[in-house]
């Protein structure tokens, strides 16, 4: 009896033992701060990181600049001298995308082109559509001054241009103003925001039954590696100039996201260019069949489209 009274005992005595130091070891953790506070720490610190140099470095940053190039840079009447006075092949690229285009144009529709440069399109269109009237609109006023003195006084007042201001999204003309809106290689030099603002606002300017006509390149294609050539021997560097890349499948989101219909969609420039430098005529036989086929492997991506009316 007496050992069962002391194996007891020392039982109560051995738990009262362990309970006082799980106390002891409650009572001397650190105290836990509230959820915000913690979330609060841990912002501040990634906040801190983010502004070490190094880590600005580590990081790539994958972010489109609004601006990195100077258009005014580039020699006035460059690419309607490489139109016109340029090798076959590169006369051929130009002067076939811009008859592409004015081809879905009618003759006596009022034009709005926007980044027109030095007014190759408008001298193209107002050559093959003898009643249309157009307004060129471009931020380069080197560019603008050379449309106004080399293209405009050929044509008696119809084809007129003039310089937009660079920081207004805001369009310079009223509503439904215009049959046509073109942009012709004009969206892959801007941000994908202040595309997005001029494509809406050239929506605003239409007339009913109006429509939007817009090339870029395909980056599903070719394209990539012949800009690298370019790039790499040629006097244009198009990595500071083209911050908005387009495939044939995000160019088509990327004007429905603007509420338009696209109602006609094709690529130009397989191999038919490359061709020109041999035979001109075949080239553009060829061209046309590249057009007719609705092949999505061109090095140019063309829409046509029209305000969308959501029922």
């Amino acid at each position: 009896m007496a050992l069962t009274l002391g194996i007891k005992q020392a039982a109560i005595t051995r738990e009262r033992s362990r309970g006082t130091q799980r106390r002891l070891n409650r009572h001397s953790r650190p105290s836990v701060p509230p959820l915000h506070e913690a979330l609060g720490c841990i912002k501040s610190a990634v906040a801190s990181f983010q502004c070490h140099a190094k880590f600005q470095q580590m990081l790539p940053l994958y972010k489109t600049p609004l601006h990195i190039f100077n258009y005014d840079d580039i020699p006035p009447g460059c690419y309607y001298q490489a139109m016109n006075e340029g090798s076959p092949v590169r006369r051929f690229w130009h002067r076939q995308k811009f008859v592409a285009v004015a081809s879905r144009l009618k003759d006596g529709d009022r034009v709005l082109d926007l980044g027109c440069g030095p007014g190759s399109f408008l001298s193209i269109l107002g050559e093959t559509q003898p009643r249309v009237e157009a307004i060129g609109l471009d931020i380069a006023s080197s560019q603008i001054e050379f449309a106004m003195k080399m293209v405009a006084p050929r044509f008696g007042g119809r084809i007129q241009f003039q310089q937009h201001d660079a920081s207004e999204l805001h369009l310079p003309f009223p509503d439904h103003s215009f049959d046509a809106v073109t942009s012709i290689e004009m969206i892959e030099h801007i941000h994908p925001f202040i595309a997005y603002k001029m494509l809406e606002e050239a929506k605003r300017l239409l007339k009913p039954g109006g429509r939007i006509l817009v090339t870029t390149p395909n980056y599903r294609s070719l394209w990539p590696l012949l800009e690298f050539g370019l790039q790499k021997f040629g006097p244009v560097k198009y990595h500071e100039q083209h911050i908005n890349k387009f495939t044939p499948n995000s160019f088509v989101k990327f004007l429905e996201s603007i509420g338009l219909e696209v109602q006609h969609f094709s690529t130009l420039f397989i191999v038919a260019p490359f061709l020109a430098g041999v035979a001109w005529k075949p080239a553009e036989q060829l061209c046309h069949w590249e057009q007719k086929s609705r092949s999505r492997i061109g090095s140019l991506l063309f829409a046509e489209a029209v305000p969308r009316h959501f029922d």
